[in-house]
């Protein structure tokens, strides 16, 4: 959780963390008082590593500020816009030399001139970014890059604006599926009572964004504020206000602001019908805090004399499945009396408190003197949560023709699972991708660098040869002695050209690797994917359909989930 890192980042540094400032709610205290606005805002806030929405209702005059709507992406920001440029500039000098830059030894130089070139090559992709949104055109050039077949090579090419946002569509797209969803879909307010568009961080200066947002909301936004400064003065306008010291400053001023949480929060119960185990939500997104709500529960087991609660904030609000959701501590309350299956009840308070925290409170129905209470982050655990022994894992991902359109977004969810949701000082990881034929593209590592880059050298093209890419993926694992897993994305169903029996042969191939102690976790790609097929090949529990690539990095979530609670 963003909130409890941020607090421990803060008390780690000396401070004593009053509150916890959303981004766009501090650009729009400074726009706000900067243009004395009394309307609703619409904030639209690109940071280096996350895309914040937010809408508020202000009152300058009173210096009160009203959350009333927030969204976002705390996987999506500058940084990715910079990733994808970056990689436009490496398939530039592959195409011009010859010369693959997948890692050091394909690129012939050593380990500290390769990562020197990427340090340079993604330090010109910012200056490219930042430059195009001033000018149409901008030279790339870098003299005496580094050293490739024995030459010296010089990087100099035109980059124009045109380009930059062809290679940053998907990104673009996935920014503003989400704006207009929310704007749209949004019960807390109507988009025809917006007055007033904010926009902040870096990457808001580049046009086609600004462009975007006048087209989908109907409002010009305001892009003469200082964007890339908006947040930090802001935040530091609230800090004077929560201070307290008024002092002789005829310019302060004591801010209210009420805001909403950002994700519903829940707790881990037994369906009473299918007996699993899914997220019952306590308190609602958007709710105004301070606030706090109790629920009753009862045990699921006879003779039960205890309850750890389980407790998770959403990922997905549409979803009870609680491998969508993440976990965000425990606790557990002990001597019940005991009783048959549904006997004993109990009763569960969720307070989110005016500083942002989360107390938890299980109290026991029968006897109110025997309670558990705790604030809730990730270090509050009841017991020790499941952890996942060391794996290898060979990740799979389709390439075939089909996949044209949606291989940007499968890049991305990729490079999140390396990144982001494995522990490679655990783990290892391999990557392959197939088509009409597989290609090794990392054996199996600990370098999560290694894994990520040759990500954007996979082009899309051909049949969908699966039998073939089980064999190099068992052929990485045969000898490993840890856990071993293949990690399979798809489009579509195994198809070689040569014959008639691709679709058994492949059920066949992957039921022997599941014999001989291979766990296959397969994910499908299509609204209308067939899972029987996917059932066959890794298991009921094992397989996962998604409408749509964009889907993929919440599904990876989901599945690392499941994997630590031991459910696949």
């Amino acid at each position: 959780n963003q909130r409890d890192e941020t607090r421990k980042a803060g008390e780690a540094a000396g401070f004593n963390v009053m509150w916890i400032l959303e981004e766009p709610t501090a650009a729009a205290i400074e726009a706000v008082h900067e243009r004395q606005l009394d309307k609703k805002v619409f904030v639209v806030d690109i940071g280096g590593g996350t895309f914040d929405l937010s809408v508020l209702e202000a009152d300058h005059q009173n210096h009160m500020y009203n959350v009333i709507a927030i969204d976002g992406d705390d996987r999506l920001g500058g940084d990715d816009f910079d990733l994808a440029i970056q990689q436009e500039f490496i398939r530039h000098i592959e195409d011009d030399t010859g010369v693959k830059l997948t890692d050091a030894k394909s690129a012939g130089i050593s380990e500290s001139d390769w990562k020197l070139l990427m340090t340079r090559l993604l330090n010109e992709a910012r200056g490219a970014k930042e430059s195009l949104s001033e000018v149409n055109e901008y030279n790339v050039n870098i003299p005496n890059l580094t050293t490739l077949g024995g030459r010296n090579y010089n990087l100099d090419f035109i980059f124009t604006r045109k380009a930059l946002e062809k290679v940053c569509r998907p990104l673009f797209e996935k920014i503003f599926n989400q704006l207009i969803a929310f704007a749209q879909d949004n019960k807390r307010f109507r988009r025809a009572d917006i007055g007033h568009v904010i926009l902040a961080g870096g990457t808001c200066f580049i046009p086609y964004i600004k462009e975007r947002i006048e087209r989908e909301l109907g409002i010009k936004p305001d892009d003469e504020l200082p964007l890339s400064q908006l947040v930090v003065m802001g935040a530091a306008r609230y800090a004077e206000s929560m201070s307290g010291v008024e002092g002789n400053d005829p310019e302060f001023q004591r801010i209210t602001l009420k805001s909403i949480l950002a994700h519903s929060l829940g707790i881990d119960v037994v369906d009473d019908n299918s007996g699993r185990h899914v997220f019952d939500k306590i308190i609602d997104k958007d709710t105004p805090y301070p606030c706090e709500v109790t629920r009753p529960y009862k045990t699921v087991h006879d003779n039960q004399t205890q309850i750890e609660v389980m407790v998770y904030e959403a990922a997905n609000e549409n979803s009870s499945d609680l491998n969508a959701q993440r976990f965000r501590g425990s606790l557990i309350l002990k001597n019940l009396p005991p009783a048959p299956r549904g006997e004993t009840k109990v009763s569960v308070k969720f307070a989110y408190t005016e500083d942002q925290r989360l107390k938890v409170t299980v109290t026991d129905s029968q006897d109110s003197r025997n309670f558990k209470e705790a604030l809730i982050d990730k270090t509050t655990r009841g017991s020790a949560q499941p952890t996942i022994e060391p794996i290898d894992m060979v990740l799979m991902l389709d390439s075939s023709g089909s996949m044209e359109h949606k291989i940007a977004d499968a890049r991305a969810a990729c490079s999140d699972l390396i990144n982001e949701m494995i522990d490679l000082s655990v783990h290892r990881m391999a990557l392959i991708n197939f088509d009409s034929s597989p290609c090794m593209r990392c054996r199996l590592t600990s370098d999560a660098r290694a894994l990520t880059n040759p990500l954007y050298d996979i082009m899309v093209g051909g049949a969908t040869d699966m039998v073939a890419a089980f064999r190099v993926a068992f052929g990485e694992l045969e000898n490993s002695t840890r856990q071993k897993i293949v990690l399979m994305v798809t489009d579509g169903y195994p198809y070689t050209g040569y014959g008639n029996n691709d679709y058994a042969d492949t059920i066949s191939y992957a039921q022997d690797l599941r014999r001989r102690g291979v766990k296959i976790i397969a994910i499908g790609v299509g609204e209308n994917f067939n899972k029987g097929f996917l059932d066959e090949l890794a298991g009921e529990k094992n397989s996962f359909t998604i409408n749509n690539m964009t889907q993929l990095t919440a599904t990876f979530e989901r599945v690392m989930n499941a994997l630590a609670r031991g459910e696949i």
